[in-house]
């Protein structure tokens, strides 16, 4: 196959830890063609989309003591060349939130590409499936949440509940998700900096005591079915489960509870095309559903011994198979 994978910079990705290079390693084992880009370089001409590529070779990271290591000079590129998306075989969105103007605006690029290549994510579905809010659309696994852009809303959201987690509706790895508790004098003021003074709405999630007990965990959905699963505990004086907020990772298991999850999302994961997603639970409570990037294959792998990425690639094998005899 030829992939081409729409990711962040080279020289910004770790490749000890980053998914999309554990995918780009397992593809490049399978004997594939990889070409990278960035949403910087993608452009539409004739109603077709293209990218300025370069085709990717890695090192691929060793398993040593129970973690993933790297060469510091990891990777390597061609020479740049345009590429008509409608040439791949499958192209790979893996760009990190934020999903602002720009994000948004190359997932329209990708919508011209033939609907014949196979899409990981769908751009349409990118856009529909909200990271933080997503998961509104499933009110009987959710914890109780409130979403507003209204300070005295949301003080008295925390005083009912007595601890309650912000969260704003476009980020990532940890950044910008605060505890709030209704003793302390400095709520009105985190909540009018993280609403910019009542402008932009956040997401105000009742605190789950599971998550000071036992954190929480992430597990992989690869076409709507749980491939693996990675648990995370916040570091010592940190409440974030957040392995870019330094959360250790324990190895855990898919539960009966984790297919029931994944069993009311695969419907709507289908629909919109969303076909790798990392989905967060506390407990038995769903808490995020991540599409953008979701990350965790390196870690499950480590911990398991599973080879998630090879997963992904033998599904888009699979998937291109059957659009293009």
């Amino acid at each position: 196959m030829r992939i081409v994978v729409v990711a962040d910079p080279l020289p910004v990705l770790q490749p000890a830890h980053d998914s999309t290079v554990a995918i780009v390693e397992a593809a490049q084992e399978r004997g594939h063609e990889v070409l990278v880009t960035t949403t910087r370089q993608l452009s539409v001409r004739d109603t077709r989309a293209h990218a300025a590529c370069r085709q990717l070779t890695v090192v691929p990271a060793t398993l040593a003591g129970g973690r993933w290591r790297a060469v510091a000079d990891w990777w390597r590129v061609g020479a740049e060349r345009d590429a008509c998306l409608d040439d791949a075989d499958a192209v790979l969105m893996r760009t990190d939130p934020p999903v602002d103007g720009d994000y948004l605006r190359a997932t329209y690029l990708l919508d011209q590409v033939d609907r014949r290549v196979v899409m990981v994510n769908a751009p349409e579905g990118l856009r529909a499936a909200n990271e933080k809010l997503f998961i509104l659309r499933f009110p009987e696994l959710v914890p109780d949440t409130v979403v507003t852009a209204d300070i005295g809303e949301a003080v008295d959201t925390v005083r009912r509940w007595g601890r309650a987690v912000l969260k704003p509706t476009d980020g990532m790895a940890g950044r910008g998700i605060l505890r709030l508790c209704p003793g302390d004098p400095n709520i009105r003021s985190i909540l009018e900096t993280a609403t910019a003074r009542g402008r932009s709405q956040v997401v105000v999630q009742r605190y789950l005591d599971e998550a000071g007990h036992h954190g929480d965990r992430r597990v992989i959905v690869l076409d709507g079915e749980p491939i693996g699963v990675v648990r995370r505990v916040a570091a010592p004086g940190e409440f974030r489960c957040n392995m870019a907020a330094g959360a250790d990772v324990v190895a855990d298991e898919v539960t009966p509870a984790d297919k029931h999850v994944c069993s009311a999302l695969a419907p709507e994961l289908a629909r919109l095309g969303l076909v790798l997603a990392g989905i967060d639970v506390i407990g038995d409570r769903l808490t995020e559903v991540n599409v953008t990037s979701p990350t965790g294959l390196r870690e499950i792998d480590a911990l398991s011994g599973t080879r998630l990425p090879h997963l992904v690639v033998e599904h888009l094998e699979r998937a291109v198979a059957g659009r293009r005899p």
